[in-house]
């Protein structure tokens, strides 16, 4: 029993003596500190940026129906600004940034302030509310740190991810966490699901919505859109391949100009020795398919500038005028790797006729509100409105219940106050097509003026395709 006593007395003072020796328990060893998620957000965090703004709310002093301010004899409305606050990120250096649709959505002198303070007005280029996706652009003086997009289709359950952020206004923060599922649908408001959405336990609050989601190697997987807010540790990011495919059609030169040009553009790939951005679809009869582009080339490069992605494509078009020559080195991997120079130029895209549109599909004649018109229907003067000014006996239109009087405050949820708006949103529809339209109906009833407002869905129908008489 001595014996044991006396060892491990001796143990102990060799214990001692080493812990007093130069550099005991490793005063010159250190650990690896900057882990992946330091080394992600150091290069990352530039391009992240605060979204910033004033929305106007309204109402009525009898709660209101949301109905144009001429047409409401409810009482005295208010309108009051709340602060706006959200995140976004730089997709491309000359000042291109993602965020979400519900962000910015009428959002008044809208801005983004970068991590070193620099705060810049930004402009809405293009906006899907139904994917909660939108498109920024700000006049930076110098080329702005962007984010690289990643993939989402080889996510692993597990994985480490990043979310940097303006949760609460606190700007610049960064959690971290694993994806804990992938393919989630989540219903967003009433009737309005987002689908597909990446699932992390990553914290996200308020004020996170519209920045990146990250992997361990800094490239963007995700747009962060969404939280439960009963739940901990539950967030939601759109998936950065359905950014992409969104952005194909969000940034095509058709979408943000009355042009032509008949090119929609899938993700960057390689062929042989050569990278270039896929053409994903070629519309029929546009200046793309007259010059032999095809479904399946390859782009290398635009006007002899290489592309760094699909964003970048879409960029260097953007200031491309009319009958502008725009120079395309493509190859087509099925017929072998030698790349042929394609001159395309953007052909004027005329304006259909609104109205005619209308008539056509759903029999019915639409006027705008001028004095005039006013004067038949029995209102004050002119607005800034559209009037159902005719309805076809047995169109689709009356069918559906319209009258001749009814007011269309909306098609497709899109705001239609002259024929202009009207034209831009019936351009949209096709034949069979679903459509979905607003009205207000003012009527005399025995209290007086009555107001109600109707969103009705109609089919589109020639009517010599549908048989009315």
């Amino acid at each position: 029993m001595k014996r044991t006593c006396v060892s491990v007395t001796a143990a102990i003072g060799l214990l001692l003596l080493a812990l007093s020796a130069p550099g005991a328990m490793g005063q010159d060893q250190t650990f690896e500190r900057r882990t992946p998620v330091v080394k992600v957000y150091q290069d990352t965090h530039t391009a992240v940026v605060n979204i910033a703004g004033e929305r106007a709310v309204s109402g009525s002093g009898w709660g209101g129906f949301g109905i144009p301010d001429t047409f409401d004899f409810w009482g005295r409305r208010f309108r009051a600004k709340v602060a706006v606050l959200g995140s976004g990120l730089v997709v491309h250096e000359d000042g291109y940034v993602i965020s979400n649709a519900h962000v910015v959505k009428d959002t008044e002198k809208l801005r983004v302030v970068f991590s070193d303070g620099n705060e810049l007005p930004a402009t809405i280029i293009s906006s899907d509310e139904s994917k909660d996706l939108a498109v920024l652009r700000v006049s930076a003086q110098k080329r702005l740190p962007f984010i690289r997009l990643g993939r989402s289709n080889d996510l692993m359950i597990g994985e480490t991810v990043i979310a940097i952020g303006n949760p609460y206004g606190y700007a610049n923060t960064v959690t971290s966490g694993v994806i804990s599922a992938i393919g989630r649908d989540i219903e967003v408001s009433e009737g309005f699901w987002l689908r597909g959405l990446i699932q992390t336990d990553a914290p996200i609050n308020p004020g996170n919505s519209g920045g990146p989601l990250l992997n361990v190697n800094g490239e963007l997987i995700g747009v962060n859109t969404a939280i439960r807010a009963e739940a901990q540790n539950i967030g939601f990011a759109i998936p950065v391949d359905t950014l992409a495919d969104n952005l194909s059609h969000m940034l095509m030169p058709e979408k943000l100009r009355r042009v032509r040009l008949g090119l929609t553009m899938g993700r960057m790939t390689r062929v042989g020795e050569l990278t270039g951005l896929v053409v994903d679809s070629v519309s029929k009869a546009s200046p793309a398919d007259r010059q032999g582009i095809a479904a399946g080339d390859v782009v290398l490069d635009i006007d002899g500038r290489t592309l760094t992605g699909i964003i970048d494509f879409y960029v260097k078009l953007m200031n491309k005028e009319v009958g502008e020559p725009i120079e395309l080195s493509c190859v087509r991997p099925v017929a072998g790797l030698r790349s042929r120079t394609v001159k395309l130029t953007m052909q004027p895209r005329p304006l259909p006729d609104g109205r005619a549109l209308v008539s056509q599909f759903f029999q019915m004649e639409v006027s705008e509100l001028t004095d005039r018109v006013a004067r038949r229907f029995d209102f004050e003067g002119a607005y800034p409105i559209l009037i159902i000014s005719d309805v076809e006996r047995r169109g689709v239109a009356r069918q559906a219940g319209f009258q001749e009087g009814d007011l269309i405050l909306e098609i497709n949820g899109a705001t239609v106050r002259n024929v202009t708006e009207l034209s831009l949103e019936m351009e949209k529809v096709h034949e069979a097509d679903k459509v979905q339209i607003k009205i207000l109906r003012i009527a005399i009833g025995v209290f007086g003026q009555v107001q109600r407002q109707y969103v009705v869905t109609l089919q589109a129908q020639s009517a010599n395709s549908s048989g009315f008489m």
